[in-house]
């Protein structure tokens, strides 16, 4: 994506990360469209009607939008090669077993780099950059209804060949789960911004726990009140007769309680 202005005095170095406010702060009509008119690239390549990334997205939300561009010397142009934006979101995650996960976890929402530019190192550049400022390792990063094309790069450079789909499109790596530690078969503290809910949940004849990620992204807090004990329940079948004749009293004194309709 070409631009016919010099943009080092506003963008700086060629690998820069743009948060809301550095976006914001911007105040370049030139730049601003130069950034829009790559993100409906990107769309186009995944087929979607309205681009993911715009500048005013940027300015009104919590991601960040890392960028790749040169100054061409020779023709006096700025050219913008690639971007990946990342934002941290709270997911429920399972994993292959079927155990649950909770928590805030970096996501990549959008990723391009220029046909121009493609097969030429840019994508591993900027996803390099951006893992190193956000702190994150490869295997900790979830997609966000990723494209074969992405599926098979992140195989090809970062070994990362193990997905697995979420029922909300988003997608993460086995090694994620595998990076649980537990000493004598107790579990340390889950990190800040994931919780472990006392009770397992049902899933149709199944039970499932849920654990905690090691190397979560910290996040903020989760709300809620944790019980401090799993329900218990009688499934005998005395149990269950007396649950039911229960049930049956109240919804009979409920009744008879109840003012009458004519």
């Amino acid at each position: 994506m070409q631009v016919n202005a010099d943009l080092r005095p506003i963008l700086g170095p060629q690998l820069v990360r743009l948060d809301p406010m550095r976006v914001k702060q911007l105040q370049d009509p030139l730049v601003y469209e130069a950034i829009d008119n790559l993100a409906k690239l990107s769309a186009h390549c995944l087929q979607l009607r309205t681009p993911l990334t715009t500048c005013e997205k940027l300015i009104n939300s919590d991601s960040t939008l890392y960028l790749s561009w040169k100054y061409d010397e020779e023709e006096k142009v700025s050219r913008l090669l690639g971007f990946a934006k990342v934002g941290r979101k709270k997911l429920f995650l399972y994993d292959a077993q079927m155990q649950t996960y909770e928590g805030e976890i970096l996501c990549l929402l959008d990723f391009y780099v220029h046909f121009s530019t493609q097969r030429q190192g840019v994508g591993k550049q900027i996803l390099d950059y951006m893992f190193a400022q956000e702190h994150t390792e490869p295997f900790q990063l979830a997609l966000d209804n990723p494209s074969v094309t992405l599926l098979g790069f992140m195989s090809q450079k970062y070994g990362l060949n193990r997905p697995v789909w979420q029922n909300t499109n988003f997608v993460v790596f086995d090694e994620l789960f595998q990076s649980l530690s537990a000493e004598n078969g107790i579990e340390k503290q889950p990190p800040d911004g994931w919780r472990r809910p006392m009770t397992p949940r049902r899933l149709g004849t199944g039970m499932t726990d849920t654990r905690w990620l090691q190397h979560a992204v910290s996040g903020h807090q989760s709300k809620g009140n944790a019980m401090a004990a799993p329900v218990d329940a009688d499934m005998t079948p005395q149990g269950a007769l007396s649950n039911r004749a229960h049930q049956a009293k109240a919804r009979k004194a409920h009744i008879l309680s109840s003012k009458p309709l004519w």
